[in-house]
């Protein structure tokens, strides 16, 4: 930053969260997914059926099954549950009382 007289003053640095929508990228490169089975995880986490994947994704649900599988694999999950557990809330602490400001009552 620089101050009124142009030479150069403090610098600022604000941390904050990063939305899912950042980390979900870097989460499934780093866990090697391929980009079907990252459209497969997306319409798992919003809560699709193979059938309703199937459908989105113009799969058979043959082969949604199989990208499954491989997905569980990769991520060392056993359940849809687990997998978006795993990818959308593993990488979130929940917020402390104290960095909300709340008070315990």
């Amino acid at each position: 930053m620089r101050g009124a007289d142009g030479r150069l003053g403090v610098s600022a640095v604000i941390i904050e969260r990063a939305p899912i929508s950042d980390v979900t990228p870097l989460i499934m490169e780093a866990y090697e997914l391929s980009e079907r089975e990252l459209e497969v995880t997306q319409c798992v986490a919003r809560g699709l059926s193979t059938s309703g994947i199937s459908e989105e994704l113009h799969l058979s649900p043959h082969t949604v099954r199989d990208h499954i599988k491989a997905i569980f694999e990769k991520l060392g999950v056993s359940s849809r549950g687990e997998l978006v557990g795993n990818l959308f809330t593993e990488y979130y602490e929940p917020l402390s009382a104290e960095a909300t400001g709340r008070r315990a009552s």
